[in-house]
């Protein structure tokens, strides 16, 4: 009442609209009291979750899911803002599933602590299969972490034993019935058709392999074939038809955790490439100067093979030849690297015919994303190949129907590609919420 009184005297003998303006005034304080004051106080209030950041370019991780799946994580959109740097990576296994290796990089408070889980998923594991096995995952190297924070006593332990069994069987003591051999078939086929145009491709492949710790057996086959069509001004119809196939077979022996050696052989017709009929064998020795264990997250190899090529062409060759038997020899070195910084792939190849030293090709690539500083990235890729071993070339010119279509290879002597990218992400440094809502219409035509 005395506030009030106070108000109404200093107000007294003012003008109208000076009144009016400084009632104005305080209705709008209050109201800011009202709202400003309960969010600044929540914001200031510490959140107590441990702060991630989820890293899984380079392999398939459902980051809504992690969110939601993980409600004691917020994850932050900026590795340095983190506690730990989650690392996701993927390397394909024998069956033909996936090992994932999640590495827990503690940062900031926990800059002294590394841990690595690794998952196995089998082919043909549906997506929620996997996305909850590496959650799962992401739970148990995540929580020790957690348990340094408040509110540890959340958490608790849960293991499901096997049923009727004491302990999961050792893998020495499985009898596996198709001793270890793994069979894929695929056949698919795709098209499509317009009023003056349509095309169609079918493909069929056939995948056997056998991979162990010390062997490693593969064997597959591939058919392919294409048809466009195309309806000219003047009505005529053009008809492409291209066709292809081969089969290889490759087995490694594992020497040391460093070398391995193999051999291959294979097989195939290209009418692309203007060779009815080929024949290659190769032997081949491998260093890698990482040890195997170790190939999720970075490799460093050295290939070194000597082979034999045969080809029989479907038309003479720039050089009058219609067959011929060809020696060859290939160096590679390549590396792969994972790492929280980012990741890079690159390789150098070169290859000989050793019959004429001016039948070779020597290429390099390179693709590389990395992380400069806090929300700025950069991705860079290129491809380069000095070209002058195209021993199939057909003699003659080709016409413009088979050069427009892609028919026949063309003379090159080089061949470049690349590309370049900057992303800076800036902002709320925490991404917490997931709103699916209306997402469709992004894929819609």
């Amino acid at each position: 009442m005395q506030a009030n009184r106070a108000i109404c005297d200093e107000l007294s003998g003012k003008p109208w609209a000076y009144v009016v303006s400084h009632m104005i005034l305080r209705l709008l304080s209050a109201l800011a009291a009202l709202v400003l004051v309960p969010t600044l106080a929540r914001a200031q209030k510490e959140d107590t979750r441990l702060r991630v950041f989820l890293d899984c370019q380079n392999t398939q991780c459902d980051r809504n899911f992690f969110i939601t799946d993980l409600p004691f994580v917020l994850f932050t959109q900026d590795r340095l803002d983190a506690d730990v740097h989650l690392l996701i990576t993927r390397i394909g296994t024998a069956a033909g599933g996936g090992e994932y290796t999640l590495s827990f990089v503690g940062q900031k408070r926990f800059a002294a602590r590394i841990d690595t889980l690794v998952t196995f998923l089998p082919p043909n594991t549906s997506e929620d299969m996997r996305r909850r096995e590496q959650a799962r995952v992401a739970k148990i190297g995540l929580a020790p972490f957690a348990m340094r924070l408040p509110n540890a006593n959340r958490f608790s332990i849960r293991y499901d034993a096997p049923k009727d069994a004491p302990a999961a069987p050792r893998m020495t003591t499985l009898k596996d019935p198709w001793n270890f051999w793994v069979y894929r078939l695929r056949l698919n086929g795709s098209g499509s058709a317009e009023s003056r145009n349509s095309n169609y491709e079918v493909n069929a492949n056939v995948n056997a392999s056998r991979i162990t710790e010390d062997w490693k057996i593969t064997a597959n086959a591939r058919n392919e074939y294409r048809a466009n069509r195309f309806q000219l001004s003047s009505g005529a119809d053009r008809r492409f038809v291209l066709r292809s196939a081969d089969a290889n077979t490759r087995v490694v022996k594992t020497v040391t955790d460093h070398w391995s050696v193999g051999s291959n052989l294979s097989t195939g017709y290209s009418e692309f490439r203007n060779t009815q009929a080929s024949v290659a064998a190769d032997l081949s020795a491998e260093y890698n100067f990482y040890h195997w264990r170790e190939a999720t997250s970075r490799q460093l190899l050295a290939v070194f093979s000597v082979g034999h090529r045969y080809f029989d062409y479907y038309q003479p060759t720039i050089f009058g030849v219609t067959a011929e038997n060809r020696p060859v020899a290939r160096v590679i070195l390549a590396t792969e690297s994972r790492q929280t910084w980012g990741n890079i792939d690159g390789s150098i190849r070169y290859t000989r015919f050793l019959h004429n030293n001016n039948t070779y090709s020597i290429s390099a690539n390179g693709r590389t994303n990395i992380r400069l500083t806090r929300g700025l990235s950069l991705e860079l890729r290129g491809d380069a190949a000095k070209v002058n071993d195209q021993l199939f070339l057909a003699r003659g010119s080709l016409s413009d129907d088979e050069v427009l279509t892609r028919q026949r290879a063309l003379a090159t002597s080089f061949r470049l590609s690349g590309s370049v990218g900057i992303s800076f992400t800036f902002g709320s440094i925490y991404n917490t919420i997931v709103n699916p809502r209306l997402d469709e219409l992004n894929g819609g035509g």
